[in-house]
């Protein structure tokens, strides 16, 4: 069974404008953007990133960013004292209470380049040491996520497979499934290799998370499964593609939706995965599901436009509404709250300016009154 990828001629006649900017705070140039953002209820929600960052000046610039949604504005939250340039790139929770970020030094190489985490316990943020974060480690950190004390940050430390599970007091490492490291080559005769890129926690002895893998007779997009006791590769039935999942959400174990680039995308139901056809084909970013279990996805085109596309039946989409002056736009991040139709996109809306530089955007979902399903 193979994935049929669309092409955005592919996704239905747009929708009625549903997106609009939000008002955010100003932030300071020359360049500011949002890489992600988290969405906990109708009052709750947090996205990251980064201001003040210079082009010409990119090893020692930037200051990492946090906005706070109270139901009404966005605001700065109240962070410690940081005394690193850099950005925050990945935000997750699982209550007004329990708000985890990673973000990442500045600099010329993967090498000095350094992982920090905080945590927000609804009063306060603090850091929390990361064992992958320096000490030789090149740590590429790609997903995060929280549920039940538990949290979960994933990535890759050049060749190795990184999983390191927050048990409330400490951080615990946990070997890659099998195949990611038995001795083997895949096609090619490279080493058996697994990428991982993105997390979603439902308990913690039920965790997904999603990337790739190739050893022998196998090439392709793959899921990953913890039940509590070890990880295992789960296939969703294609294989002998140069394909990876970029993305993956979903509200429960049983519902799961995981997406990649030029039009990759899975549907997961009690443990049956399917392919979903005509996809939109470009890059896409992020992936989350609504209230009802409707999948929402960004995509960006190689022309530096955003399209927000949902999936009922077939894809439909519409071109992300972009600042009157910008002459692009890329969104990085969506999310949407577990029991309220309050859905926000994060990304950067590009600016002509020589050089370029970017100006932070953050887009908010206002539900159809027309449509049942809100």
């Amino acid at each position: 069974m193979t994935a049929t990828g669309g092409s955005p001629k592919a996704v239905a006649e747009a929708v009625p404008p549903t997106w609009r900017p939000a008002t955010l705070p100003e932030l300071a140039g020359p360049t500011s953007v949002l890489w992600d953002v988290v969405t906990v209820d109708a009052t709750h929600a947090w996205a990251v990133g980064s201001e003040g960052y210079s082009p010409e000046q990119p090893d020692d610039t930037g200051t990492p960013l946090v906005l706070q949604w109270d139901g009404t504005n966005w605001a700065r939250a109240a962070l410690p004292e940081i005394a690193w340039h850099g950005r925050f790139e990945l935000v997750a929770a699982d209550s007004p209470t329990n708000v985890w970020v990673v973000g990442s030094t500045a600099g010329p190489t993967p090498e000095e380049q350094v992982t920090h985490i905080l945590r927000f316990d609804g009063t306060v943020w603090r850091e929390v040491p990361f064992p992958r974060g320096h000490g030789g480690h090149v740590a590429l950190v790609t997903g995060l996520t929280v549920a039940g004390g538990h949290t979960w940050v994933v990535g890759n430390d050049r060749s190795e497979v990184i999983i390191e599970q927050w048990d409330g007091d400490s951080w615990r490492s946990h070997p890659s499934p099998a195949e990611c490291r038995t001795g083997g080559t895949s096609f090619g005769g490279t080493p058996n290799v697994c990428t991982v890129t993105a997390i979603r926690a439902f308990r913690p002895d039920d965790v997904w998370a999603a990337g790739n893998g190739a050893w022998q007779g196998f090439k392709g997009p793959l899921l990953f499964h913890w039940d509590g006791s070890g990880w295992r590769t789960v296939g969703v039935g294609i294989s002998e593609q140069d394909s990876s999942f970029t993305a993956l959400a979903g509200r429960s174990s049983g519902e799961l939706w995981a997406v990649g680039d030029g039009g990759l995308a899975v549907r997961g139901r009690a443990g049956s995965f399917e392919p979903i056809r005509d996809a939109p084909g470009g890059a896409l970013a992020d992936v989350t599901t609504d209230p009802t279990g409707q999948p929402w996805l960004v995509e960006n085109s190689p022309a530096s436009q955003a399209t927000l596309a949902t999936y009922a039946g077939a894809w439909r989409g519409l071109p992300a509404p972009q600042p009157p002056d910008a002459v692009g736009m890329r969104l990085h991040g969506i999310s949407a709250a577990p029991e309220s139709p309050q859905m926000f996109a994060v990304g950067a809306a590009t600016l002509p300016t020589t050089p370029r530089h970017l100006r932070a955007v953050l887009l908010e979902h206002v539900p159809d009154p027309a449509d049942p399903s809100h």
